[in-house]
């Protein structure tokens, strides 16, 4: 039977570790507003200014938003963190480079309202808020160090293939079939070439993954790798958007959908790998 002793350390830890989260999403959301107030005012026509940037709300949505967005990306190395090898610091910092594979290579999607310069200065001040957030998980979220021997990414070609071909296949669905907003009708070439190298991004990072995560069942596995630690990273990442601008809310909604699908279908070919 519980005490109320056991219960009452049982949730001075759950309010320890909820503080803990929320601390990483706090710093890192000001790490990120820096990094914005640094970035040179853009001069894209495509999209209209969105609601929060018309009435003056944008900064407090912004850091609401981030708070929200990077506490739950931080979270979710609770899922890997026993599978990485290194420092507390180290094991939080390959985390937050994974997820900034994801990121880097969404920012530099061909789209109408990029601009050039965008291309450089918003990875940069992403991935600068995605490390601190790695540093901060990993020294207060991770107890000690870990060792494991010959910890190597064992990409395997089958994976690289099924996740890489799935996310394709899906990206040509929306292209073709669903007309997703894109520059896919101004410059196939572009489109098709950053899928096919977007679908190589994630398959590295998935198998990657897929060597940390410890599950005993490997349906819950793929929903774990294909939904949860891609799929949400993924979602959070694509709704800032509608932060700045005013975005095609179901347009967006959909094409993170099919992503998240194809790349979760392309899983099932991952290999049973035991940490």
């Amino acid at each position: 039977m519980i005490g109320r002793e056991d219960v009452r350390k049982h949730m001075k830890n759950m309010l320890k570790f909820i503080g803990k989260i929320l601390l990483i999403g706090t710093v890192t959301t000001i790490v990120r507003i820096i990094g914005q107030l640094l970035i040179p005012a853009g001069s894209q026509t495509v999209l209209e200014a969105s609601v929060f940037v018309k009435n003056g709300t944008m900064p407090v949505a912004f850091t609401i938003y981030g708070l929200f967005a990077y506490s739950i990306i931080a979270s979710l190395f609770l899922l890997v963190k026993e599978g990485i090898n290194g420092t507390r610091i180290i094991r939080g910092l390959k985390y937050a480079i994974s997820c900034c594979m994801i990121w880097v290579i969404y920012l530099l999607e061909p789209l109408p309202h990029v601009a050039f310069m965008d291309k450089f200065t918003y990875p940069i001040a992403d991935s600068c808020a995605l490390l601190v957030m790695g540093i901060l998980a990993g020294i207060l979220l991770c107890e000690k160090e870990v060792s494991i021997e010959k910890e190597t990414v064992k990409l395997k070609w089958l994976p690289t293939i099924a996740i890489s071909g799935c996310f394709l296949i899906g990206r040509m669905i929306q292209y073709c079939l669903i007309d997703i907003y894109s520059c896919f009708e101004q410059d196939k070439v572009s489109s098709i070439i950053w899928s096919a190298l977007t679908g190589l991004i994630i398959s590295f990072v998935i198998q990657w993954l897929n060597q940390k995560i410890i599950a005993t069942n490997k349906g819950v596995k793929y929903i774990l790798i294909g939904v949860v630690l891609f799929g949400v990273d993924l979602f959070l990442f694509n709704f800032f958007m509608p932060l700045v601008f005013d975005a095609d809310i179901p347009d967006l909604i959909l094409r993170t959908c099919i992503d998240i699908a194809g790349t979760t279908i392309g899983c099932v070919s991952l290999p049973n790998e035991k940490v």
